[in-house]
């Protein structure tokens, strides 16, 4: 599969509402954004699995290479809901304007997938050899971090695999 490019593939996941609320009327589910992560992830040769923690809310991790411990790069898919009134910009659009992209879920945290992804990419593109690593790079990209923590603490529960490191993409605010 070829990865769309990286503006394309920041502008899919900010298209793909995913809000999360205590509030069922804003309430949405994330799986439509784990979809497209699961495709992306398994086109660029990870395996991936993914667990929905309840309806419509669904964790995603994937491996690439093998063995145990290794490096664990991590997020959430959902947003917050939002006052369509305090944007300047379609909040379901990806938006350069003076070489600043906006868009509900840019920073926080739609985008960290985006870049992760290219950087996959352009390493596959560049030759990298994954069966050389001796240890293997997971993804986790998890539900409901904007309300309950829902899929971070079905994670911490049910972690198929304990890595050595871990990133974790948030941005500070």
């Amino acid at each position: 599969m070829r990865l769309p490019d990286f503006v394309d593939v920041y502008q899919g996941l900010i298209s793909t509402s995913s809000i999360s609320s205590t509030d069922p009327k804003w309430d949405q589910g994330n799986a439509a954004v784990i979809a497209k992560l699961a495709e992306w992830f398994e086109g660029l040769g990870f395996d991936v699995t993914t667990e929905e923690v309840e309806p419509g809310k669904v964790n995603l991790m994937a491996q690439l290479g093998t063995g145990t411990g290794g490096l664990l790069l991590a997020g959430h898919t959902d947003t917050v809901p939002f006052d369509e009134g305090r944007w300047n910009y379609d909040p379901h659009q990806l938006t350069l304007d003076n070489n600043r992209f906006y868009g509900l879920g840019t920073a926080d945290m739609k985008g960290y997938f985006a870049f992760i992804l290219d950087a996959v990419h352009k390493m596959n593109a560049s030759g990298t050899d994954w069966s050389k690593q001796q240890k293997p790079l997971y993804i986790l990209a998890t539900c409901d971090e904007e309300t309950t923590m829902l899929g971070a603490r079905h994670f911490t529960k049910e972690a198929p695999f304990k890595p050595d490191y871990c990133i974790i993409g948030e941005q500070p605010a």
